[in-house]
């Protein structure tokens, strides 16, 4: 034999030498366990093919990360724990130093393939993969898989009762294409961490159900599947008071500044102005409220239409205003003069039930700004009272009052008729002006109650797929 030739087997000789590494305890488990004859990871772990697999799966919310409205889903972090028993996968403790627990890997054993069969996204809808968690394996055959979940599932919004509202998410488990002969799942008792409440939604409760149901057998569409699954379901509440403060408060106040505008004189030049200002600040206010409620057009919320008929009545305020102004500086006589009992009604006695001055006065104050001289029999009329009172008692009031009522007609037969048109007007337009405004308020005032009512009749949440919560 050549020296190279015996320098190359000794080379071979020292690698696979140095190749070979000491097995732990525990790498003598696993190997003793993977390379087990007619064991695969394909098949289930039953010795009998009648047996069941029985799964039961722990689902532990610790954050909710996000709950889109519009889109309606909700994102969370959870952590869950699938659990079952391998009775292929046993060994004595006592020949392999006591070693009670080795890890595997997902790849190298049989996991049950669980969907959550409500995920909006494919890279969530299976609970196990490979590249998600590790498992603990016991002696007794026993296998725990923890997994970290961040999943986004779809999550039915109802939003009509906004922002008092209650929703319900749920988060359904079911074995991908196994009978419950063959995989039973079984979600066990959830245990959620207290600080899972955001600045918007705090935790109301979480309940869980197991059912069986029947699918479709896709590949000869006639026979139908028994399906074990497993409900989670949880039920939220929204915080009203960001919403109340930055949409109810503001939009009541600009309804309010509106309805002032009722209370301003006829002849003030602001008026219409600050009616068509209210009405562009609740427009631009508008167009935040679009950006703040959640969209919904089957069933909008109910402070939405209080916000659309707010706004409605501040945009009627303004035309209304305008009519007004028209009636108490337009040119031609109002046609409802005409009527004894309208002129009875407009003229005397609203005015003198709102606290106005009736027309009468506006005559005398008429003739006395215009300076006619029969202002000085109503003053010297009423300097001859006291004297008269004292002398002749209750007559003299009686003789007063009638000097002045012949006072009032003298200056009011002194009058243009143009000038009788636009006195009448004036105190009609005055009437009018508070009539609306109080229409308007207890048009306000009934549409807040009404909303308050309306939600205050809140049942609460509900849902198909959690009909007790």
């Amino acid at each position: 034999m050549s020296i190279g030739a015996l320098f190359g087997i000794v080379l071979i000789g020292s690698i696979g030498t140095h190749a070979q590494f000491p097995l732990s305890e525990e790498g003598r488990v696993r190997n003793f366990l993977l390379n087990q004859a007619n064991y695969s990871s394909r098949n289930r772990p039953v010795f009998n093919s009648n047996d069941t697999v029985e799964v039961t799966l722990e689902f532990s919310l610790y954050a909710m990360i996000d709950l889109n409205e519009k889109d309606e889903f909700i994102t969370t972090a959870s952590w869950c724990v699938v659990a079952w028993n391998d009775p292929r996968l046993r060994w004595d403790p006592k020949e392999y130093d006591g070693v009670d627990l080795v890890i595997m890997y997902t790849d190298e054993i049989w996991t049950p393939k669980i969907l959550l069969s409500n995920s909006v996204s494919p890279e969530s809808a299976g609970v196990i993969s490979p590249n998600r968690g590790s498992i603990l394996l016991t002696s007794n055959g026993s296998v725990n898989l923890g997994i970290a979940l961040i999943v986004s599932t779809y999550c039915r919004i109802s939003i009509r009762f906004f922002p008092f509202d209650y929703q319900v998410c749920h988060f359904s488990f079911i074995p991908d294409n196994q009978f419950t002969s063959q995989v039973s799942l079984t979600l066990r008792e959830t245990v959620y961490q207290p600080p899972i409440d955001t600045n918007e939604w705090s935790l109301v409760n979480v309940s869980e159900y197991n059912s069986n149901v029947l699918v479709l057998n896709y590949p000869d569409n006639r026979h139908r599947l028994n399906i074990s699954t497993g409900t989670l379901c949880i039920r939220f509440k929204r915080d009203p008071r960001y919403y109340l403060l930055l949409l109810v408060l503001p939009s009541v106040l600009l309804s309010l500044l509106a309805f002032v505008t009722f209370r301003a004189p006829t002849d003030s030049g602001e008026r219409i102005s600050l009616g068509v200002s209210m009405v562009l600040g609740l427009t631009v206010f508008q167009l935040v409220v679009l950006d703040t409620l959640p969209a919904a057009s089957k069933d909008p919320p109910i402070l939405g239409k209080f916000l659309q008929i707010n706004f409605a009545l501040t945009c009627l305020a303004v035309p209304l205003s305008v009519a007004n102004i028209n009636i108490a500086y337009g040119d031609n006589k109002l046609p409802m003069m005409k009527w004894a009992w309208f002129r009875r009604m407009f003229l005397e006695t609203l005015p003198r039930s709102l606290e106005l001055p009736t027309y009468k006065e506006r005559v005398r104050k008429k003739s006395t700004s215009d300076g006619r001289p029969m202002c000085r029999v109503n003053d010297e009329a009423a300097a001859m009272q006291p004297s008269t009172q004292a002398m002749e008692g209750a007559p003299g009031r009686n003789q007063v009052q009638r000097i002045s009522i012949i006072s009032t007609a003298t200056v009011y037969e002194e009058l243009s008729p143009s000038e009788k048109a636009k006195l009448e007007a004036r105190t009609v337009a005055l009437v009018l002006d508070r009539l609306v405004h109080g229409l308007f308020l207890v048009a306000f005032i009934s549409l807040l109650v009404g909303m308050s009512v309306a939600l205050l009749q809140n049942p609460g949440a509900s849902s198909i797929e959690c009909p007790s919560i």
